[in-house]
């Protein structure tokens, strides 16, 4: 299946790495890493499989094409001035254009086009051609990003003047879209890792043979851990009782053989416990799978979660945070030696953990990020298991587009996915097959768990307060005076920072235990308040909506400027998580204008104060709910732009197109530009006490008086 290097004229000359590393050696290495993945996380049938979606008649010169980008990915090094300018290498003369890339490019092309020029029909001969050029396009952006095909091409006119022909009728000759997609994404992923691996190897002397996959005697190890974490709950009753239901009810309606499965359950039903068990039955069903990803929208559930595993599994799991604040997981006495900080880079790079908790952004960086970054990790995802929680949490301006390719991957990349929620949108509504999909919880039995009154009744919600229309704080203030003292923890919700600020400095002098919270206080402030809220004495707590993020709080009564029916819920959450209570309320009121903060939403205009949905909020009917949502997507996405192509028709034609640039662009979650800023000052350590950040012994080293001098960076 690979080329004899001889055949490009290969030899001990060429340099491709200094000091005194070969071009042959370089690439007989990032050989042997393409291999050592592909065994690592079975992928050759599911190259297999992409390849025969395809096309199901020349599979063996595609899969011969596709390896061997991979392996001759740097024969443009054999670029004379390359070698002079780049390589110092002696035995060539300088000249001006050093560049390598393009240079493996042509090689390529010049080697496997009069080989797919044999073939007579012509379908099949512009299909094989399109196909090559793609596949070295890789080659061509392995040391920067994918961006897009067309304008590379278009710009080497001279070279390739054929391409320009080729890509105009693209889809009648190729009609696959999301499996090209996906396959020439596998490809640029295992090039640049392979590429890394090899590069590492000589320049670090560092050698990779654990890329962090789960063995059957470690999921075996698992699930006995896991039973003996349930068997300590002892016999259920009361509301562990509808948890153990719950959990046995997903358990029993879990079908291996499909991919992307439901779980709606109630808010504080142990979705979490339920969705681990899920896993590792998953995990334990199919050999193949060897990886479990659990997925998060905010930071502080990724947190929590991270605990949870810590305490069922101890030392016997290998799990990893990898998110925008989580500092690289050294192991002991690593620090001192710079090859144990570089292998301890590359693991966090690389997902080189078999259990990984990230966030949704980096998950999408991975699916449709442009950069070898992005891409270095994509192959982890194949044979894995993936937990998306609060996925309603995700712009649903991409809901369309997103479950298309949740439903590809699943299928190609032999992924199990559970989306899970308490509010939970269908997405395979924008499906024609839908038979890849499954509800863990039938529909009788989702009715029955949600209005089951230890969920339903579980807290009060009021209206009383949205019949005055639109409010000012002096009477939202004058109101809880009214109704407070019967209460002793009690939370706010503003959907404005500058709200939450104004109504903190009207009411901090009601105790001494009144708390702001926002999405600008650090973890270890949000740490010590909710340490806070679990004494028994009177608290106060204003915050923002960073409260509503599956934040471990449990209070007695709750005000919320309203938004989202899927943030009331979430508020809702948080007031009587331990139904130990018996008056619990939440009071809704209309204050800040929704639309400013929510611009561009589909879910604006499906609010409390319409009767309709107060009725659907307490009675936990939120299919209703996302119905109306879903159509209003699916509308937009209908929409004619500029008289020609829909909205879904223009993406269509980004897919087909491979453009890149605008693919990511499309589907990117959080759009801001970010800088780091270092604050220096002081905190006390008295006040964080119990604070996890605050327990380790080398702080001493940075103590003042018992005052801690740090930084905060932020983030924006």
């Amino acid at each position: 299946m690979y080329l004899d290097l001889n055949i490009f004229g290969v030899d001990d000359s060429f340099l491709a790495h200094t000091p005194n590393e070969t071009l042959a050696e370089h690439l007989e290495c990032t050989k042997k890493y393409l291999e050592k993945i592909v065994e690592a996380k079975e992928l050759e049938s599911l190259i297999d499989g992409l390849i025969e979606s395809i096309d199901n008649k020349y599979t063996k010169l595609i899969k011969e094409m596709f390896y061997n980008t991979i392996y001759l990915h740097d024969l443009g090094k054999m670029n004379p001035c390359f070698q002079s300018k780049k390589m110092s290498n002696p035995k060539y003369k300088n000249c001006s254009n050093s560049n390598h890339s393009f240079g493996g490019v042509v090689y390529f092309i010049d080697y496997y086009k009069p080989i797919i020029e044999k073939i007579e029909e012509d379908s099949e001969y512009y299909r094989l051609i399109y196909i090559l050029y793609n596949f070295t396009y890789s080659i061509a952006k392995h040391h920067g990003r994918l961006g897009q095909i067309e304008e590379y091409f278009s710009n080497k006119q001279e070279e390739h003047p054929d391409f320009n022909n080729i890509k105009k009728e693209v889809s009648l000759y190729l009609d696959k879209k999301f499996e090209f997609y996906i396959l020439n994404k596998l490809l640029f992923s295992l090039l640049v890792s392979s590429d890394y691996y090899a590069t590492n190897e000589y320049m670090a002397d560092l050698k990779i043979d654990d890329f962090g996959t789960f063995t059957d005697i470690q999921k075996d190890i698992l699930q006995k851990r896991f039973d003996k974490f349930l068997k300590g709950f002892g016999e259920p009753i009361g509301i562990n009782k509808l948890r153990n239901e719950i959990f046995q009810e997903a358990e029993s309606n879990l079908d291996p053989k499909k991919h992307i499965f439901y779980l709606e359950a109630p808010t504080g039903s142990g979705k979490t416990i339920t969705s681990i068990n899920l896993a590792l039955k998953l995990l334990q069903s199919d050999k193949k799978l060897n990886k479990f990803f659990y997925v998060f929208p905010f930071n502080t559930l990724v947190e929590q979660t991270k605990s949870v595993f810590d305490d069922i599994f101890g030392d016997d799991l290998k799990i990893e945070t990898i998110n925008s604040i989580s500092p690289i997981e050294l192991e002991k006495n690593q620090e001192e030696n710079e090859s144990n900080y570089t292998k301890s880079y590359i693991n966090r790079l690389f997902f080189h953990s078999p259990a990984i908790i990230t966030t949704h952004v980096a998950l999408f960086n991975i699916l449709f990020g442009t950069s070898k970054e992005d891409n270095f990790p994509l192959w982890q995802l194949a044979n894995s298991v993936i937990i998306l929680d609060e996925i309603q949490s995700y712009n649903n301006n991409l809901w369309w587009y997103m479950v298309e390719f949740f439903d590809k991957y699943a299928k190609l990349l032999n992924i199990k996915i559970i989306i899970m929620s308490a509010t939970l949108p269908k997405l395979d509504f924008f499906l024609e097959k839908k038979s890849n999909f499954v509800d863990l919880i039938s529909k009788e039995k989702r009715d029955d768990f949600f209005k089951n009154t230890l969920f339903k009744d579980r807290v009060k919600v009021n209206f009383e307060l949205l019949k005055e229309g639109k409010i000012e704080l002096d009477r939202l203030e004058e109101f809880f005076d009214e109704v407070k003292d019967k209460y002793q923890k009690i939370l706010f919700e503003f959907i404005k920072k500058q709200s939450a600020r104004e109504f903190y400095n009207q009411i901090k002098d009601y105790n001494e235990n009144v708390y702001e919270l926002s999405g600008d206080d650090n973890k270890a402030y949000r740490q010590y308040v909710i340490n806070k809220s679990k004494e028994d004495k009177p608290i106060i707590i204003i915050a923002t909506q960073v409260i509503e993020a599956g934040v471990d709080i449990d209070m007695d009564l709750g005000f919320k400027d309203i938004s989202t029916l899927d943030s009331e819920e979430q508020f809702m959450g948080r007031i009587n998580r331990s139904c130990k209570k018996s008056d619990s309320k939440v009071y809704f009121f209309n204050m800040d204008d929704v639309a400013k903060i929510y611009r561009g939403d589909n879910r604006l205009g499906f609010d409390l104060t319409q009767k309709k949905y107060q009725t659907i909020l307490r009675d936990k009917n939120y299919h209703d709910y996302y119905r109306d949502v879903l159509e209003v997507i699916q509308r937009n996405g209908l929409r004619y732009e500029s008289g020609v192509n829909t909205n879904i028709d223009n993406f269509s034609a980004l897919l087909e197109k491979l453009d890149y640039k605008n693919i990511s662009k499309t589907m990117t979650l959080i759009n801001s530009e970010n800088m780091t800023l270092f604050f220096p000052f002081k905190i006390d350590l008295e006040i964080y006490k119990g604070v996890k950040e605050f327990e380790d012994k080398r702080i001493e080293n940075y103590l003042t008086d018992n005052f801690l001098e740090i930084g905060r960076e932020s983030c924006r």
